[in-house]
């Protein structure tokens, strides 16, 4: 677990370390260990032979090989991002890298190429997605279209504990808020920005509680931007594949409360008030509050950027070892907008806390940071503390 330095709000003059899997007891080291062999297990028992024994080959690699080239015409800039750890041990390259690394792997022995849209998780996903339907059409308070932004922002960071490369997932109604900026959040959007982008995370609950949260945007008038992967990665995460067969299959669904929701998500599209962008900059390692470049591209000419999920936030801040009470200021300016961030915990990633709420994680459990037991509603904004 990575604890702050001290209990004063803090200002970095210097940029941390990135978080590595060669530091033993690491939640990066656990994944190196113990997650990425789990995710592998799980696939070679549903591949073919010569799939399979890429699968072990890889898995062999993982804790005594190094890490090799990825061919430049399938993975482009992701590969000049890996070519400098080229030749290291996996545990000795940045964690955020060595995880894009294995899932690239992973995609080239499902024989993935631009024109092969190979998806090893496609499966998993879909009983994940077909599980969240069912329990929505069940449960029809979540999708009433009266129900308020505050409640439809709450379920969306509960629900993202949906995250299938987890080897344990936790029960969405168990998560208690560790930072609530409800209101912060109520009043940038009663400015009404122009353009709010959405950057989405899983597959499953995690994206039927989004696209709530993103119909009742556009349904007081304001115009989304929706970002998803550009490539299938970390097992759940949302491709544009994903999505377009998603709101499809809720268009045809016979409850009419989750047609309605598809009807109307696929009318935003068509009139344009809803946008769907595939982000290469969501399959490389880099942070876009060190990367202006990088941002502009992505996020264009948006007044406001929502960061759905765990990954998405190493994305916003970097994924290094903050101390928890690094002040939100520093990464508002940087990033240039306001940001939001709906995050169930499940990585060693986290600032802005106030010392009162630092304080108050000593009393939580060893695994609170990476356990998906704690989420937070986090605004980064010009005015923020």
């Amino acid at each position: 677990m990575i604890q702050a330095t001290s209990l004063i709000p803090t200002e970095i003059s210097s940029m941390p370390a990135k978080l590595s899997p060669g530091e033993p007891g690491s939640f990066a080291a656990f994944t190196l260990e113990r997650r990425m062999p789990a995710i592998l297990a799980g696939l070679q028992a549903h591949a073919d032979t010569s799939t399979r024994q890429a699968l072990h080959q890889l898995a062999a690699e993982i804790p005594q090989g190094s890490i090799t080239p990825l061919p430049a015409a399938i993975f482009g800039e992701l590969g000049q991002s890996i070519a400098p750890h080229c030749g290291l041990r996996w545990h000795e390259a940045p964690f955020l890298d060595v995880e894009l690394y294995f899932y690239a792997r992973i995609l080239l022995a499902f024989g993935y190429t631009p024109a092969i849209a190979a998806d090893p998780f496609a499966a998993v996903k879909f009983r994940a997605t077909q599980q969240a339907i069912a329990w929505l059409a069940g449960t029809p308070c979540y999708s009433d279209p009266a129900r308020s932004i505050t409640a439809i922002i709450r379920w969306a960071v509960t629900s993202n504990s949906a995250d299938l490369s987890q080897l344990t997932t936790a029960d969405q109604n168990q998560i208690s808020l560790l930072v609530d900026d409800s209101q912060a959040v109520a009043d940038l959007l009663h400015a009404a920005p122009q353009r709010i982008d959405f950057v989405l995370d899983n597959a499953g609950l995690d994206v039927l509680a989004d696209l709530l949260l993103i119909r009742a945007l556009c349904r007081k008038g304001l115009r989304v931007a929706a970002h998803v992967r550009p490539y299938p990665m970390f097992v759940s995460d949302l491709t544009l594949s994903d999505l377009e067969h998603l709101l499809a299959t809720l268009a045809g669904n016979p409850v009419s409360s989750i047609q309605q929701l598809g009807e109307e998500s696929i009318a935003a599209i068509q009139s344009g008030q809803l946008t769907i962008h595939v982000s290469p900059a969501l399959g490389l390692p880099i942070c876009f509050c060190e990367d202006r470049a990088r941002t502009a591209a992505t996020f264009g000419d948006a007044d406001l950027v929502i960061f759905k999920g765990d990954l998405n936030y190493r994305y916003f801040v970097g994924d290094r070892h903050w101390p928890h009470t690094t002040a939100k200021q520093r990464f508002a300016e940087r990033f240039g907008r306001p940001a939001i961030a709906l995050r169930s915990l499940k990585s060693e990633v986290l600032v802005g806390l106030s010392v009162e709420t630092q304080a108050q994680t000593g009393q939580l459990e060893p695994a609170w940071l990476t356990n998906g037991h704690h989420g937070i509603i986090q605004v980064f904004s010009g005015n923020c503390l």
